[in-house]
């Protein structure tokens, strides 16, 4: 016999409402939870603005704070409103500074190549983001400062205040300094603080940003003198004289180009020529095989005389700049390539030199070399003899006599690898024969 369908009773019905109702709010308390997370976070992350008292600030409020006493006690209206006025003028300077801050964010464009003692510059690009509130009389205030990893060299930051009168909302305004630092090496920036005293010059909103970018500073490139090629035992005219054989020289034939005035008629490509109408010369594949390798050794001086120590870092930086002089020179000039073993606290070698981001790689490596221990030139020998079997002439730039390092063991022992070997002094003045340094 078959039953009836029973109809739900009205007591499920409120308990599958309860359910769902609990299971939506259960929802509601997950997606708060996260969107109130994700506010902290951004409030977290983001810097806060602080705002502290002027001169003229503490002067208003000190008078605030002295008509609202002499209010109280003489029962003035006039006086309570007075107060009231200063303590609101101080309320709405407060707000101001916050918000004229909030969100402003900097960075900066700094050139390809900075070399020391030659100004270059460095751009502030200063962004906000808001959509209805600009900023004005804004003052960024950007500091670096050198990074060396000697603990006697005393770290000295410097700084420099760039005011930006306003700034739109949803634009960026660009402020531009020169810069000329007096030494290579690794310089950090210690991060740009943002201050602000609009409207009226009662408290100074403050802002700071924390960057700690760095950037290297190349060493200064010189001048050499017409005879700095005889440190290779090669004369300048005889370098030229076969520098010119070899561009008329015929060699492989690759392509053709246009004539420029000074290309020899013996390169006129006839053919090419009568067919477009214009002169088109040959190009031949010029293979130089000139290669120089070069040992920087820069030496440990243990001494506690101040004096002495200054003129160690001179000349340290005298044969740095002598080998980036040398190395630029040879690369813009087309002479042909250059090998550089550095001996200092980390031997390296950077090899065959004839590009400019090579170049530029190189003159990055040598801003930072420091002094090395005794072994340090044994390593950039090792280093050189791993490379090369043979090398005709080897130039040595340090900062100590030959004297005082010998060699005899391995000439003796017959396990040298170089045919000659020029040793320079900077010491000594040995460079300045061949070398003029930057101003």
């Amino acid at each position: 016999m078959a039953q009836p369908a029973t109809e739900p009773s009205s007591g499920s019905s409120a308990l599958a409402d309860v359910v769902l109702t609990d299971s939506y709010r259960s929802v509601l308390r997950r997606l708060f939870r996260k969107a109130a997370g994700v506010f902290r976070s951004a409030k977290n992350s983001a810097p806060s603005v602080s705002t502290r008292f002027t001169r003229e600030g503490m002067q208003v409020l000190f008078m605030a704070i002295f008509v609202l006493f002499g209010a109280i006690l003489r029962d003035v209206n006039l006086l309570i409103v007075l107060a009231g006025t200063l303590l609101a003028t101080l309320l709405i300077q407060w707000r101001i500074c916050a918000k004229t801050l909030e969100r402003l964010s900097t960075y900066r464009r700094l050139p390809r190549s900075m070399h020391a003692r030659k100004g270059f510059e460095i751009e502030l690009v200063l962004t906000n983001p808001k959509r209805w509130l600009g900023a004005w009389l804004v003052l960024a205030q950007d500091r670096m400062k050198f990074v060396s990893s000697d603990p006697s060299v005393e770290p000295i930051s410097q700084g420099i205040g760039l005011l930006y009168s306003s700034i739109t909302p949803n634009s960026t305004r660009i402020q531009k300094y020169r810069c000329i630092v007096q030494r290579c090496g690794q310089y950090q920036f210690l991060g740009t603080e943002l201050t602000t005293r609009f409207p009226f010059g009662l408290l100074r909103g403050i802002l700071p940003h924390r960057g700690g970018d760095n950037f290297i500073v190349q060493p200064a490139i010189g001048r050499l003198q017409p005879i700095w090629t005889e440190v290779f035992g090669v004369r300048a005219s005889g370098s030229k004289q076969r520098q010119s054989r070899s561009m008329s020289d015929e060699g492989e034939f690759f392509g053709l180009r246009a004539y420029r005035p000074g290309d020899s008629p013996r390169w006129i490509h006839w053919r090419s020529s009568a067919r477009r109408n214009e002169l088109m010369v040959k190009q031949f594949q010029h293979v130089d095989s000139r290669e120089l390798v070069v040992l920087l050794d820069l030496p440990q001086q243990d001494t506690s005389n101040l004096t002495q120590r200054e003129s160690h870092v001179k000349h340290m930086e005298m044969a740095v700049e002598f080998v980036a002089t040398m190395t630029n020179h040879i690369v813009t000039a087309n002479f042909g390539m250059i090998t550089v073993a550095i001996a200092d606290n980390e031997p390296t070698i950077a090899c065959r030199i004839q590009s400019r981001s090579q170049c530029s790689g190189l003159l990055d490596r040598l801003a930072v070399a420091q002094s090395g221990d005794q072994n340090s030139v044994e390593m950039a020998l090792g280093l050189l003899e791993r490379e090369f079997r043979r090398v005709e002439n080897l130039l040595v730039v340090s900062t100590r006599s030959r004297e005082s390092y010998q060699l005899q063991d391995r000439q003796n022992a017959g396990i040298v690898f170089w045919r000659s070997m020029n040793w320079l002094d900077a010491s000594a003045g040995e460079l300045t024969k061949y070398f003029v340094p930057a101003e």
